[in-house]
C-alpha cells in the first residue's frame, strides 16, 4: 500500500519535471523562431528588456534573463559585436554600466515581439482568461518559492 506522503512526494517531483520541461520547450520554441533574426531567445529578451528598464544594469538583469555576472558578459559581448547594444556609463552610478540599445536594434526590436506572443499564445491555446489568472498566480507561487529555496 502507498503511503499518502510518498504519493505528495511523487506529485511535487512530477511538478518540478514538469516546470523544467515546459522552460525548456518554450525555450527552443522561441529559439527556432528568432534564428531567422540571428538571436537566441535570451538574447532577444535582454534587448527587450533593456527596451523597457529605466536603467538596464547587467548584474540586476542577470536573475531575470536566468544567468549569472559571467554569463551575461558573454551575452552582452555577442549583442555588442552584432552591433545591437553598447555599454555606458550609468548616469545615476559612474562605477556602474547601463546597457544601451544600438542602432541595429531599432529595426529589429519591432519583428521579435511577434515571435514572443506567437510562443506564449501557443502555449496557452485552450486555456480560458480564468485559468490564465489561475496559472499565473500558481506560478507566481512557486517563483516565490524557488526564490526562497536559493537563498
Amino acid at each position: 500500500m502507498v503511503q499518502a506522503d510518498e504519493v505528495g512526494e511523487r506529485q511535487q517531483e512530477q511538478v518540478s519535471a514538469l516546470v523544467f520541461h515546459v522552460g525548456r520547450e518554450l525555450r527552443t520554441a522561441l529559439d527556432r523562431r528568432l534564428t531567422s533574426h540571428g538571436l537566441t531567445s535570451q538574447q532577444a529578451a535582454l534587448l527587450l528588456l533593456s527596451r523597457l528598464l529605466r536603467e538596464p544594469n547587467p548584474i540586476r538583469m542577470a536573475a531575470r534573463l536566468g544567468t549569472d555576472t559571467a554569463g551575461m558578459t558573454r551575452l552582452v559581448d555577442r549583442l555588442e559585436s552584432k552591433g545591437l547594444v553598447f555599454r555606458k556609463t550609468s548616469p545615476g552610478d559612474r562605477r556602474s554600466i547601463v546597457i544601451a540599445l544600438g542602432p541595429k536594434s531599432r529595426h529589429l526590436l519591432p519583428r521579435l515581439i511577434p515571435a514572443f506572443r506567437q510562443v506564449e499564445s501557443g502555449l496557452l491555446d485552450g486555456f480560458d482568461a480564468r485559468e490564465v489568472r489561475e496559472l499565473n498566480g500558481m506560478l507566481r507561487r512557486l517563483l516565490k518559492n524557488a526564490r526562497r529555496l536559493n537563498r
